[in-house]
């Protein structure tokens, strides 16, 4: 449905995009509700971790005094 004052197409709810005056309600079936997954599926500490070996930077300065040496 296109609003008669802007020729906007979309409507958020009851309102235009464009120019946000009160529109019919749409005429499209409404949308599916949304499915949460089950708590146990949710809960964290049943994910798995990736745990990386992680070596830490040299500092710039011990960089500069590696390179002389």
């Amino acid at each position: 449905m296109t609003c008669t004052h802007c020729d906007a197409i979309e409507q958020r709810g009851r309102f235009c995009i464009g120019c946000g005056k009160r529109l019919p309600p749409s005429l499209l079936p409404p949308r599916p509700r949304t499915r949460l997954a089950p708590a146990y599926l949710r809960d964290d500490d049943t994910q798995p971790v990736l745990r990386f070996g992680v070596t830490p930077r040299t500092s710039f300065e011990q960089q500069q005094r590696d390179a002389l040496v």
